[in-house]
């Protein structure tokens, strides 16, 4: 979830600051509540429109067109704390944690680690398992061979079976590291734009307490 707080430059006069403050617990609730519904409705329109509150367009994808976010349109939540007085906009889900990722532009952590974890999750073959036929196929293009037997000067090549019923995919994946020359990074950090998905300009938001306050005083 996040947070929305007043930026600290504020739109609203003196008198109108003082409105809000002596609102009874009643009023207050009721405001906060159609601010709140109304802070909602603008996040779907800034994800739809791939931009932050202030108009500027969000940086789109590396690779391809396709939207950014779009699933977060969906089931934006907004509730009421510290008897009422704290307004909250967002996601109650694990959603929220990503979207607080992009609002804030926090880099992305990688690595094996993360890569365990979805393979968990994937329910993918873990490194006990047999050496699929494509790690074989890999191997002998990279020229492996077995260690040299009795007089052998040379190891004799295997076949794509014997790969397969002889070796794990955690030792055919290290081979192939081996033989590439390659050593994996075991973390590091993908970044990540500012992509600001709740909010609105401190104006509009003072025109929208404004407001609120004009039917309070109607009734």
């Amino acid at each position: 979830m996040l947070q929305i707080k007043a930026d600290e430059h504020s739109f609203l006069r003196a008198k109108e600051q003082i409105a809000l403050l002596t609102l009874d617990r009643k009023k207050r609730t009721r405001l906060l509540k159609k601010l709140g519904a109304q802070l909602a409705k603008q996040t779907q329109k800034n994800v739809r429109a791939q931009s932050n509150p202030d108009g500027t367009k969000w940086k789109g994808r590396k690779k391809g067109r396709k939207k950014m976010l779009m699933g977060f349109t969906r089931k934006v939540k907004h509730f009421q704390r510290n008897s009422n007085k704290t307004l909250f906009v967002g996601w109650p889900t694990a959603r929220g944690k990503v979207a607080y990722q992009h609002h804030n532009g926090i880099a992305e952590e990688s690595g094996l680690t993360k890569r365990k974890r979805q393979a968990k999750k994937n329910k993918e073959p873990s490194k006990d398992d047999n050496a699929p036929r494509e790690q074989a196929k890999h191997l002998r293009d990279l020229g492996f061979r077995l260690k040299p037997q009795g007089r052998q000067k040379r190891g004799k090549k295997p076949t794509l079976k014997w790969i397969t019923e002889n070796m794990t995919l955690g030792e055919a994946t290290k081979t192939i590291q081996e033989l590439e020359n390659k050593t994996p990074a075991r973390d590091w950090q993908v970044g990540r734009p500012e992509r600001q998905l709740i909010g609105i300009s401190p104006k509009r938001m003072a025109m929208m307490i404004k407001r609120e306050l004009k039917r309070n005083r109607s009734k």
